[in-house]
């Protein structure tokens, strides 16, 4: 089972914290312009899941795309976020 909880300040500082390290390593101008990033941390109770993970989403019309970083948005680090941006970046510039 994954759950969905309300985050708390700290919390919602963390995610705040991911979500603008996201953005500010995307492309600035072009196709990437308009795209929103969103960042949640889920909890998963599930046999082999990590017990808490980050997911990082871009959200592009039409082709939206997610990455995964298997720890909570607390110990996520800028190489983390290089990772994932790269990662995403790699899939494809959204359509125009």
């Amino acid at each position: 089972m994954i759950q969905l909880g309300k985050a708390n300040g700290a919390a919602r500082a963390e995610l705040a914290r991911v979500r603008d390290a996201v953005e500010a390593k995307l492309p600035a101008s072009g196709e990437w312009a308009d795209v929103a990033v969103m960042v949640n941390q889920i909890e998963c109770k599930e046999p082999g899941c990590a017990p808490i993970e980050t997911v990082i989403s871009l959200l592009v019309i039409g082709a939206p795309r997610k990455a995964k970083v298997f720890k909570p948005v607390a110990e996520v680090t800028e190489a983390d976020v290089d990772a994932v941006v790269l990662e995403l970046l790699r899939i494809g510039a959204p359509a125009s």
